[in-house]
């Protein structure tokens, strides 16, 4: 009987704080709501960070990363902290930097948000590769990158923009 009285306590106790814990429709929509506003302005700085946890390749499939990779824009400057593996085009001699780099922009351009989602194109010169960036950025902060190169297979990766 003891047992039994403590067994429906505790699922009493854990009902009353999954109760607390819940959003109403109206919080969970402001709550929404001021996360876009956050993320447009971000965006609109030209300062942000998005940080990579996936990385999809074409032919190896998608891997779950576990270090800190992150791709960083600085008002007119490109940070690529980025892996890669795939096919190489043309081979690189020496240090090969990959991903790695920074460089200033030779073009960027921003859709502005249409459809809950915003889209950023990017050409960098990274002294291995011409390579084009498309982000694609929801209202919420999940973010892709697909990375085009000249010299190398393209690839894609998938993360959030970083607080």
């Amino acid at each position: 009987m003891k047992r039994k009285y403590i067994l429906i306590m505790s699922l009493v106790i854990s009902m009353m704080i999954m109760s607390c814990s819940t959003l109403t429709k109206a919080e969970r929509e402001a709550k929404e709501a001021e996360k876009a506003a956050w993320v447009k302005k971000t965006l609109d700085s030209k300062h942000f960070k998005i940080d990579v946890d996936i990385m999809n390749t074409r032919r190896m499939g998608s891997k779950l990363l576990t270090t800190d990779w992150s791709l960083e824009v600085k008002g007119d400057t490109l940070i690529s902290y980025l892996p890669y593996f795939g096919v190489t085009y043309e081979p690189t001699f020496g240090e090969i930097k990959g991903l790695n780099f920074t460089a200033p922009f030779q073009t960027y351009e921003d859709s502005g948000f249409s459809k809950g989602q915003r889209i950023i194109r990017f050409r960098v010169d990274s002294e291995e590769d011409l390579l084009d960036y498309t982000l694609n950025i929801t209202e919420a902060g999940y973010a892709s990158i697909d990375v085009i190169s000249r010299k190398r297979e393209g690839i894609t990766f998938s993360g959030q923009l970083s607080e």
